[in-house]
């Protein structure tokens, strides 16, 4: 277990330390929530023209969802695991934005956006819209890495984390709505 944390400090250290001043907002914004916000009524767009007669279904798919990738990652593995974040345990590093909560296994801005990524890909059934979506999740992902919060096996517990959560919600939605989703 000792050498798998020796490769997640060595690889958050060449992250952290390579950001520059230049980039800081742009990793900022990539973190915030409210950059998404036309992402978010695009996507939802999206699904009411493949699934309108169904959409209300969606939508508390969408809530289950985001509520399991949210909630678990608090109580499931950052308050089980307790595992510090960067920021609370590093000496020498760049902390962009403030360092958040204590424990960052794992990371709930992973988990969310992978999870969301993951089922609305699942339910668009569409590989453009998958590439998209991944790539921006793994985008925000190497933010929180950047800005010092969390460690890169944070982000990808959240991204496995994210996935569970988005198959289990998406077997649920398609028992529900009682078609091939």
């Amino acid at each position: 277990m000792e050498w798998l944390n020796s490769i997640d400090t060595y690889l958050f250290q060449l992250i952290n330390a390579a950001g520059y001043e230049q980039m800081d907002f742009l990793m900022i914004l990539l973190s915030s929530k409210w950059l998404w916000i036309p992402l978010y009524l695009y996507l939802l767009y999206l699904l009411y023209q493949k699934y309108a007669a169904k959409f209300i279904w969606v939508l508390i798919s969408l809530g289950v969802l985001i509520f399991l990738a949210d909630y678990g990652s608090v109580h499931f593995f950052k308050e089980v695991f307790q595992r510090l974040r960067p920021c609370h345990q590093l000496d020498n590093i760049r902390v962009v934005d403030g360092c958040g909560a204590l424990y960052g296994f794992v990371s709930s801005h992973a988990a969310n956006t992978f999870a969301l990524a993951f089922l609305v890909s699942l339910l668009l059934k569409s590989k453009k819209v998958f590439f998209f979506l991944f790539s921006w999740a793994v985008l925000i992902g190497f933010s929180r890495v950047y800005l010092g919060v969390h460690f890169p096996f944070d982000i990808v517990g959240g991204m496995f984390w994210g996935l569970f959560v988005s198959l289990l919600t998406y077997k649920l939605l398609k028992l529900r709505i009682n078609e091939a989703v």
